[in-house]
């Protein structure tokens, strides 16, 4: 099983001499998968033509819809609408980690930037990350809570991870300070997701282990702990 799972691509996929857009992984169980089509149908009227087709994981052997746009002067990459059931994460994502607030802003950033729409995704990616950032904070810096969920990313940054500053790249840093007036005047202003959501998968990782290390030691204090009162 493949635990980092935030990697979806749209991919070509030739059936019945239609080329479809589909996405790299499966909706089930999060592999990269070349899947079988077993049937498409056309869903058309005055204003829309749109093809399902359903599609089987060859490795979970779970069935699944896409949803194509055919529709006069629709782009090839363009094409994808979205899946039944909708792409996410399962239990064995590094997400399960997070909190309740990450994964569901996070989820909503993925499948945003799927339907296309990268400019709202983008903000998405970088709250995500702010929140991540937090959340791993406030594990490291207890004491410090209400500090840390009132103040902005890069107070959060420069205060308390300190040892993962050097991570942060200038031009990182700067897409996480500047705001949206300052993108829409750019040729830029899409061009850094990847590195937005390349640092949210290193500190998913990060988390990880970070939590294995905490319970490692509360579990060798125990044995400590133990050992004392035997003797």
């Amino acid at each position: 099983m493949q635990k980092h799972e935030t990697k979806l691509k749209k991919v070509s996929y030739e059936y019945d001499d239609k080329e479809y857009i589909v996405i790299s992984k499966c909706p089930h169980c999060n592999l990269d998968i070349h899947p079988n089509a077993e049937d498409s149908k056309d869903l058309e009227n005055d204003n829309f033509k749109i093809r399902v087709i359903s599609l089987n994981c060859p490795s979970c052997k779970n069935h699944y819809f896409i949803f194509n746009d055919f529709g006069e002067g629709v782009p090839a990459n363009g094409k994808y609408l979205f899946s039944i059931p909708m792409y996410g994460f399962n239990e064995h994502s590094l997400i399960k980690n997070t909190s309740k607030k990450f994964q569901s802003l996070y989820t909503q950033s993925i499948n945003t930037e799927l339907l296309g729409y990268k400019d709202i995704s983008f903000f998405g990616y970088i709250k995500s990350l702010e929140i991540l950032l937090k959340d791993i904070a406030v594990i490291e810096h207890p004491e410090s809570e209400d500090q840390i969920l009132f103040c902005n990313l890069t107070t959060c940054l420069e205060q308390f991870h300190a040892t993962n500053i050097h991570l942060f790249s200038n031009k990182l840093l700067e897409v996480l300070k500047c705001d949206y007036l300052h993108y829409q005047k750019t040729d830029s202003f899409f061009s850094y997701i990847d590195l937005v959501k390349d640092c949210i998968d290193y500190f998913l990782l990060y988390l990880e282990l970070l939590l294995k290390t905490i319970t490692i030691n509360e579990n060798n204090k125990l044995i400590n702990e133990a050992k004392k009162g035997a003797n």
